[in-house]
């Protein structure tokens, strides 16, 4: 078996050699022995512990032939060719097993061989180089990597279709072996960087690209490189350096790479003092695998790192001669890179994208409704017709178009934004109009009802009021007696106020008085204060005591006796013995005494001291004279002495309190009296709170029967405003309820034909604004035509004009100066829907003067700049920030790299913020950042990835629109009048259809958001009164207008046929410029010419010739010369 395959190698090789030659298209086409040993080098890479059945050996021979003949081949004709040549060989050389399965043409089986064969989880290892079981093993494996991949990264959001799946397994195969780099060539949109990125995440790899900014020159180059080296070399990761054609700034780049790729050594990248620092930090790991560590073997040992784990992944695109250009100049990238030619998507790809797409969409009804399957088979059947017409443009217009997966996607995503947004559109609108129908309808029918209504109300209001007349009497009378009675309570009132001002002043002198002699008895306390038992022990210890004290001892007790039931009294309550003996029992128990001395005070409060004790003791004390002094007292005895003071002041406290009794007295009398009078003042309020109650239940009932009759008032003249308000809602509203029900009938029709048309109309925003005006009729025919015949609901006659704006958005847009024939409304609707930025072919100018009226409202703030400005960044970055408007005005044929990620629209999410990153700066992202590019040149040539990431849009005049031009142009120089006249109604003819629907928008908005009964609502019905009589009084002055511009039009077209020859000698003009390119003209020059010729043909006479043939030849003569 072993010799077998070397055989069939040899002799494929051979075969291959034989029939694809080298071109100059293309050049790749040489195999020689390096092919070879790479078939050989990937037979290597399989382990033999997996290949013990010859058949798989053969097969693993089969595949590896494949991917390194195959996978170089640029056509699908081509790739067949090759594996006719390889099944045929297989089929004579290895007749045993059955291969032709492989190689059959239609539903052929999946031959795949990858390192990630037994799942991503063994790649840590180095994988196992197998054969994938089958494709729903294959997909199985790299869904999950998907899946994985969006959980660290950026979701990519992949549809990884069979052939997607199979480049993924052909990038992981190569960059698997050292050296291993990835030519992928296709064109932009194709997958090529997303199917990079996942098969470098599977093979365990830091994808890393480099960033163009302005400043990114060879400098910033080597820093990046040396980034890579080290994570490669010293670090001993896998990184895969991704690249694409377009980050080429600089075509010395490429020296770089080709010694990238050729040996993996760059001259110049590193100095000698970087090259010591690397080979100390790789000497550990050189010693390691048993390497002496000179130099020289330290760094082919960093080098053989490189060569292992760093990998290029080019992306290049096969447009144009640049690939091969810089291939001849550099042939590493091609001899040391492994090409895989990204063919175009096949039809089941499409499908299969479509289909998932399309699956949440619910506008198109559940997923097995028979009118989803039709509108995901248009979507592969659209791309591929507009491939071939681009052929057909190229062959016949020497103009360049391209379709490329990137717009196939990008279609698909405008359709669902669409299709929800006019769906939604037209049922809100639908439920708009229902409401307004509902509510005049109701409207009308309430009339009736309301004159009915009206006539109950009033008899009921009669009722009422002669019922609050009867309540009016009673309340009355009542209030009559209560007032009496409330003036007796007033009268009792004042009295009682009298009194008791009177006990108040009585009061506050009992108290005055008392107050002061309050200090009296805090006197006589503070001398007990001082006194303990000990002093009176020694007191009563005397037998005899000196003078004066038992005088004091005496008059304490004459003045407790009665009181204190130790001291004997007579019956008439006096002391029967004055001696010291009473006085000595007195103070028996000292603690007893004391606390009878200082509760005394309140004794003589309650009138219990009776008046002559207080005089023996008076008599007492006025006896010794001063002598009663307790200052003398003390000298003899410090209980006598406190004692003493005691005496004086509780004599003197009586004396105050027997003086103030007679005013208490006075007061508890006129307390008494204050009380009677507060009773009877009681008893008055008492009958005036009855009274008034009573008053107050029949004030209510009175209360309310006004109020009833004012409810049943005021509802009667409420039916007779709603009456009134309806009879002026039905006359404001009745006309447009007609054409309201027409438009309800119509808007359900409407969202049966709504996923059709919005196809045919996505289909064409998407794929032919790059086309003239009889392509953009030929594809959209061919879209309608298909959708026929899948029996997909369409308009009769389906126009995506109509379905991309309406006549209110084109009128807006005529009025910022957008020329009105249907390719420029084409044009305008084309960029309002996209959402990809506007490219425009513009070589008159008129899309760029359109777009710089049309962005130069305050809040757009265009700023104009051109590619390669020194100021261009900073224009961008404010505006993207800002959310304001940018045109790239006089493009040529390419981008600057730097811009990639604005035209890309490749924001990153920061949260809830996202940002663009252009050049090295992160910059917000503000959703109302606009972009527009405009070139001057009549048939540029933009790339694919160009066409696929912008909505390129012709907008080179048209013979038709040119004609409708020069006419005005003639018209305004022969008859100025007419023009000036004709200018001012056009301009009226668009304020007329904007403010038209406007006035409709403000009719069923106002209607819609009406609460409640509309008829209570004045101001809103005031508001539809005016809105209706503004539209009516618009309607009339468009019909005015119309009438005048129709005469208008009618004199105009007597120039008709000057206009008409004037266009078609400039188009004949123009395709001189396809014999040769010195023949350009302008038509800013061509009008000069043209006018110039009208001015001088009017200073003749008009008897020698006809004006039309006249202007025509001068124009011709005119405008030979007139190239520009």
């Amino acid at each position: 078996t072993a010799m077998g395959v070397i055989k069939a190698a040899l002799s494929l090789h051979n075969q291959v050699s034989q029939a694809f030659r080298k071109t100059a298209k293309n050049m790749h086409y040489e195999f020689n022995i390096r092919h070879l040993s790479g078939v050989f080098a990937g037979l290597l890479q399989a382990k033999p512990s997996e290949f013990t059945d010859a058949e798989k050996f053969v097969l693993l021979w089969v595949h590896e032939s494949e991917r390194i003949y195959g996978d170089r081949l640029v056509t699908a004709a081509d790739l067949r060719r090759y594996r006719t040549l390889a099944g045929e060989l297989s089929k004579k050389m290895f007749s045993k097993y059955n291969f032709q399965k492989y190689f059959q043409e239609k539903n052929p089986e999946v031959l795949v061989f990858a390192p990630f064969s037994k799942g991503i989880q063994d790649m840590s290892e180095g994988g196992c180089y197998d054969k994938v079981k089958d494709v729903e093993r294959l997909s199985e494996i790299l869904n999950e990597a998907m899946r994985e991949y969006d959980t660290v990264n950026a979701s990519m959001d992949l549809v990884l279709f069979e052939d997607a799946m199979r480049h993924v397994a052909k990038i992981c195969r190569i960059i698997s072996n050292p050296s291993g780099h990835p030519l992928l060539v296709g064109v932009g949109g194709s997958g090529r960087q997303s199917l990079s990125r996942l098969s470098a995440f599977i093979c365990q790899c830091t994808t890393f690209t480099i960033v163009i900014s302005s400043s990114y020159g060879i400098n910033e180059l080597k820093a990046d490189l040396q980034w890579m080296y080290k994570r490669s070399g010293e670090k001993d990761e896998g990184v895969m350096f991704l690249l694409t054609d377009n980050q080429i700034a600089n075509e010395q780049f490429l020296v770089f790479f080709n010694d990238l790729l050729a040996s993996g050594e760059i001259t110049d990248l590193y100095t000698n003092e970087d090259k010591d620092t690397i080979r100390n930090a790789v000497r550990s790991a050189c010693k390691s695998f048993n390497i002496v560590d000179t130099p020289d073997n330290l760094w082919n040992f960093y080098i053989s790192r490189v060569r292992k784990n760093l990998h290029m992944s080019l992306c290049f695109s096969p447009v144009g001669d640049l690939m091969w250009s810089r291939a001849r100049k550099f042939p590493a990238l091609v001899n040391c890179t492994v090409i895989d030619w990204f063919q175009q998507w096949p039809v089941d790809a499409l499908l299969n994208v479509a289909a998932k797409f399309l699956t949440p969409v619910q506008q198109l009804g559940p997923q097995d409704s028979s009118l989803r399957q039709p509108i995901i088979e248009f979507f592969p059947f659209s791309y591929e017709a507009v491939n071939q017409l681009s052929q057909t443009y190229i062959q016949e217009e020497r103009r360049f178009a391209y379709s490329t997966p990137k717009s196939f996607l990008e279609l698909l995503k405008l359709y669902v934004i669409m299709l929800e947004q006019k769906v939604d559109s037209l049922e809100d609108k639908k439920q708009r109009l229902s409401s307004g129908l509902i509510k005049l309808r109701n409207t009308q029918e309430s009339v009736a009802n309301l004159e009915e209504e009206l006539k109950v109300k009033a008899i009921v209001v009669q009722e009422k009021a002669q019922k609050a007349d009867v309540f009016a009497d009673e309340v009355g009378k009542e209030k009559a007696k209560v007032n009496a009675e409330a003036e007796k309570a007033n009268i009792e009132a004042v009295k009682c106020s009298q009194i008791a001002e009177q006990v108040a002043e009585k009061k506050l002198e009992c108290t005055k008085d008392l107050d002061a002699a309050v200090p009296l008895v805090a006197q006589a306390e503070a001398a007990l204060d001082v006194l303990d038992k000990k002093e009176f022990n020694e007191l009563k210890a005397f037998s005899r005591p000196p003078p004066g004290v038992d005088t004091v001892c005496e008059a304490a007790v004459h003045l407790q006796a009665g009181i204190d039931p130790v001291i004997d009294v007579d019956k008439k309550g006096r002391v029967k013995d004055r001696g010291w003996k009473t006085a000595v029992k007195m103070m028996n128990d000292p603690t007893r005494f004391l606390m009878n001395l200082k509760g005394f005070k309140g004794q003589i409060d309650e009138g219990n001291v009776p008046a002559h004790n207080v005089e023996e003791a008076r008599k007492l004390k006025d006896s010794m004279g001063s002598d009663f002094n307790p200052e003398n007292m003390k000298k003899k005895s410090q209980a006598a002495g406190g004692l003493s003071e005691w005496v004086i002041n509780i004599i003197k406290y009586y004396d105050v309190v027997v003086q103030v009794e007679p005013k208490k007295k006075s007061l508890r009398d006129a307390t008494e009296t204050l009380k009677q009078a507060e009773e009877r003042q009681a008893q008055v309020r008492a009958l005036v709170q009855e009274l008034e109650e009573k008053l107050a239940a029949l004030v209510a009932d009175y209360d309310k029967a006004m109020a009833e009759k004012e409810d049943v008032m005021l509802e009667a003249e409420k039916c007779q405003t709603k009456l009134m308000m309806a009879q002026r809602l039905v006359g404001a509203l009745s006309a447009n309820g007609v054409i309201w029900e027409q438009t309800v009938e119509k808007t359900g029709e409407e969202l049966v034909l709504i996923p059709g048309d919005s196809l045919v109309a996505c289909s064409f925003a998407s794929y032919v604004g790059v086309f003239t005006r009889e392509y953009r009729e030929a594809a959209t025919q061919r879209f309608v035509e298909f959708l026929q015949e899948k029996e997909v609901p369409l308009s009769p006659s389906p126009d995506p004009l109509a379905a991309l704006s309406s006549e209110a958005e084109q009128a807006r847009w005529c009025a910022k100066g957008l020329p009105r024939d249907r390719a420029s409304l084409e044009n305008g609707a084309i960029m309002m829907n996209s959402k990809r930025w506007s490219l425009i072919i513009d070589p008159q100018t008129q899309g760029g003067a359109w777009i710089k009226q049309k962005e130069s409202e305050q809040d757009r703030k265009l700023q104009v700049t051109r590619m390669g400005h020194a100021k261009m960044i900073q224009v961008f970055e404010k505006a993207i920030s800002a959310g304001t408007s940018v045109l790239i005005e006089n493009m040529g044929e390419s981008i600057d790299a730097v811009l990639q990620p604005v035209v890309a629209r490749n924001c990153i999410k920061r949260g809830t913020r996202r940002v663009l990153k252009l050049g090295d700066k992160e910059i917000n992202f503000s959703p109302t950042f606009a972009l527009f590019m405009q070139t001057k040149l009549s048939n540029p040539h933009y790339p694919p990835e160009i066409q696929a990431e912008c909505t390129v849009i012709n907008f080179t005049v048209t013979e038709q629109g040119l004609e409708d031009q020069l006419l005005f142009l003639v018209v305004k120089l022969e008859r100025p009048d007419l023009a000036r006249t004709k200018s001012e109604l056009i301009q009226q003819q668009n304020e007329f259809k904007v403010r038209l629907a406007d006035l409709e928008a403000l009719l069923l908005e106002k209607l819609a958001s009406a609460e409640g009964d509309i008829l209570d609502d004045v101001d809103l019905i005031c508001g539809l009164e005016d809105a209706k009589e503004t539209s009516d009084e618009v309607k009339d002055r468009v019909q005015i207008a119309q009438d005048n511009e129709a005469k208008i039009n009618e004199t105009s077209e007597n120039y008709r046929v000057v206009a008409n020859r004037g266009s078609l000698l400039f188009f004949l003009m123009m395709d001189l410029g396809k014999m040769h390119t010195f023949y350009k003209y302008s038509l800013d020059a061509f009008v000069m010419v043209a006018t110039r010729a009208i001015n001088s043909v009017s200073l003749r006479k008009p008897k020698e010739k006809r004006k039309s043939d006249e202007v025509f030849e001068m124009g011709e003569d005119e405008a030979g010369g007139g190239g520009g």
